[in-house]
């Protein structure tokens, strides 16, 4: 499901960037839809993984965990709302990144943050969209498409505005947000469809990172929120 309406791009594009992209659209269904079926996608996305990547070793076999765990859209269902919505006696996995950083929801810092991204890379959400931009899929909406993008320009201009993009979304929000997520998330004893889900999201953005030559260890934590 596309929650983000999208400016054309053009061009062609190399190997890494794509296969980035498309983990990060798989995830953002996983982590925004309860009964996502992804099967089928998994294995095309790990079949577009390349072989030999210096930072990517982990993603395709957190990929696979997943594919091999994948449950009943019942029985994922009710693990996504065990997770992400109620706790069910365990801390609440909360997929905002505004509970991270502000210790509440929709923080206007945070969100402000995200519109002006969005304005960046030229696109905007859908007039009928009830979901906080904080959400983690839909940062990885973003992340995702921002890196297709980048895969298919070819004005330098408009690659160093989208590069730029990219590298703000990982160092201010993706980063530092999903350290914090994914250790709840481990805290909550997933099942290991979704223990795969936390461990390829961690490996794809580490990826990403090193692809745009960020130095993960200069990224600075926020505060924990609740």
């Amino acid at each position: 499901m596309n929650h983000i309406r999208r400016a054309a791009g053009t061009g062609a594009a190399d190997t890494l960037l794509p296969a980035l992209s498309s983990v990060f659209s798989l995830l953002s269904e996983v982590f925004l839809e309860p009964e996502a079926d992804v099967k089928v996608r998994l294995g095309e996305v790990i079949a577009s993984c390349p072989a030999e990547c210096p930072g990517l070793e982990g993603l395709p076999e957190a990929l696979h965990r997943m594919m091999e765990n994948c449950e009943s859209p019942n029985g994922q269902a009710m693990e996504y709302v065990r997770l992400f919505l109620h706790g069910n006696g365990n801390a609440t996995v909360h997929p905002y990144e505004s509970v991270y950083t502000h210790g509440h929801l929709m923080a206007p810092e945070c969100l402000d943050g995200w519109r002006t991204l969005h304005e960046a890379v030229g696109i905007r959400p859908r007039g009928d969209l009830h979901i906080p931009l904080d959400h983690l899929g839909l940062e990885l909406e973003f992340l995702a498409y921002t890196l297709s993008r980048l895969a298919a320009e070819a004005d330098p201009e408009e690659l160093e505005r989208l590069r730029t993009a990219a590298e703000t979304a990982l160092r201010r929000h993706l980063v530092p947000f999903s350290r914090r997520f994914v250790a709840r998330l481990t805290e909550a004893r997933p099942s290991p469809y979704f223990a795969g889900a936390g461990v390829a999201l961690a490996e794809g953005l580490h990826a990403c990172a090193l692809l745009l030559g960020l130095d993960l260890g200069s990224l600075a934590e926020f505060p924990a929120g609740q």
